[in-house]
């Protein structure tokens, strides 16, 4: 961290930070409420402003003339992914738009640089409370802006998503869509769950959440609220020595079960008929292998060169639904939207779930207990979704990141920890 201008940046990162959280937990009443006034464009200034802060910090990292991971990190995948996607012709628009979703990533990594860790999840955990009160009053109300649109720089858009599953409505809360609503829960109840309080409160927490996500019909973040607490529990009680070994099993089965199911449908294997118990069915992990992933492989068509580098930003995702909608894919799978983005550049996205876990066991465990959890978020949650082009996924995926390119700077917490010049020493815990 010495010489890294990166601490400078924690209070702004923070409320960039504060800004994207209040938008994406109030993201349909406060368009709706703009949009009568003609300022609805200012509820996409949160992102605008974070976009700015991550530009400012890599040109200030620059101006430092040392090597830095955290600016190569933002500036590399731009001057080669971005200028690629215009040169097969994707709409300036659409690439715009793409780069855009990745905001979310950049500043998860930039909260790492800036010591803003711990400060960050806690912000993270505070969304639980808005999200489960307004999935209860959705519950008990219809809201007027769900299924209603705005139009913005000539696209349409809804104020929030309105649909159903097996008949059943998926409630979408504050937020513009049922799964997003549902993640603001898992991931924020998850983190209170890891926190410090009593049992009761923790119970009163695990079940508050479970309901209000069964109210969202989404599935994998029901399976995310429910294994999380579990696996994080187990490794808190297990001795020392074993702890580390366990994190890294139980990570590498969730990252084979996130790459595994979208190649197996590349492969052919599909799922049979299956009935459905309310809104709990594999029937959604069907539609992801007979219609989602394989739509998203054809973006891959001519083979060169879009197998090796992809197609870009924007070539997959949420720009395709507003710029090319007739082959519109949401990829609905970290990994499928990595690769159909990147190509084999994707490959580098391993290395958040897996470098630097090791020194950070040993030299910081609550560090490395505290992003073990989000590991695990990220992986269940991504093995259904897209979840960079979601807020707090795409932030917490960003902050693994972070980690990965300097485990030491995951390790800080708080303003710089060097005063006159001398670097802060972190001794390894042996065990």
């Amino acid at each position: 961290m010495n010489g890294n201008p990166a601490t400078a940046f924690r209070f702004a990162v923070l409320a960039a930070l504060g800004l994207m959280l209040a938008s994406d937990a109030l993201g349909g009443p406060v368009r709706y409420a703009l949009a009568p006034i003609g300022l609805v464009g200012l509820s996409y200034a949160p992102f605008l402003i974070a976009a700015v802060l991550i530009l400012a910090y890599g040109l200030a990292a620059l101006a430092t003339l040392r090597p830095d991971p955290f600016a190569i990190a933002i500036f590399l995948p731009a001057l080669l992914w971005l200028p690629y996607a215009l040169l097969l012709g994707l709409p300036k628009g659409q690439v715009a738009f793409g780069v855009y979703t990745w905001v979310p990533f950049f500043l998860g990594m930039l909260a790492v640089a800036a010591g803003a860790r711990t400060a960050a999840l806690r912000w993270i955990a505070g969304v639980w409370a808005v999200a489960v009160i307004g999935v209860f009053a959705n519950a008990m109300m219809p809201f007027p802006w769900v299924g209603e649109s705005y139009e913005i720089l000539g696209v349409q858009a809804e104020f929030a998503r309105e649909w159903q599953a097996f008949g059943i409505e998926r409630l979408p809360g504050f937020s513009r869509a049922s799964f997003t609503a549902a993640n603001q829960i898992t991931i924020g109840g998850a983190l209170l769950l890891a926190g410090e309080m009593r049992r009761t409160a923790k119970l009163a927490v695990w079940l508050l959440s479970i309901l209000a996500i069964a109210l969202t019909t989404s599935k994998a973040p029901l399976v995310a609220i429910l294994v999380a607490p579990f696996c994080l529990a187990l490794y808190d009680r297990l001795p020392a020595v074993r702890r580390f070994r366990f994190s890294q099993w139980l990570l590498g089965g969730l990252f084979a079960c996130a790459i595994g199911l979208p190649l197996a449908a590349l492969v052919g294997f599909r799922f049979g008929e299956t009935g459905n118990l309310t809104f709990l069915s594999l029937g959604s992990v069907g539609v992801r292998m007979d219609e989602m992933w394989p739509r998203a492989y054809a973006l891959l068509d001519p083979l060169w060169p879009r197998l090796a580098l992809g197609v870009g930003f924007g070539g997959v995702g949420a720009g395709q639904a507003y710029f090319d909608a007739a082959r519109f894919s949401p990829g609905d799978n970290l990994f499928v939207f990595l690769f159909v983005t990147f190509g084999f550049g994707s490959l580098l996205f391993a290395a958040p779930f897996w470098r630097g876990n090791r020194w950070l066991f040993q030299a910081a465990p609550a560090a490395h207990r505290q992003l073990f959890l989000v590991a695990i978020l990220v992986l269940v949650l991504g093995t259904m979704a897209n979840i960079v082009e979601s807020v707090i996924p795409g932030f917490l995926l960003g902050m693994l990141a972070g980690k990965a390119l300097d485990p030491r700077a995951a390790a800080f917490e708080g303003p710089p920890a060097i005063r006159s010049g001398r670097q802060l020493r972190l001794d390894p815990v042996r065990i």
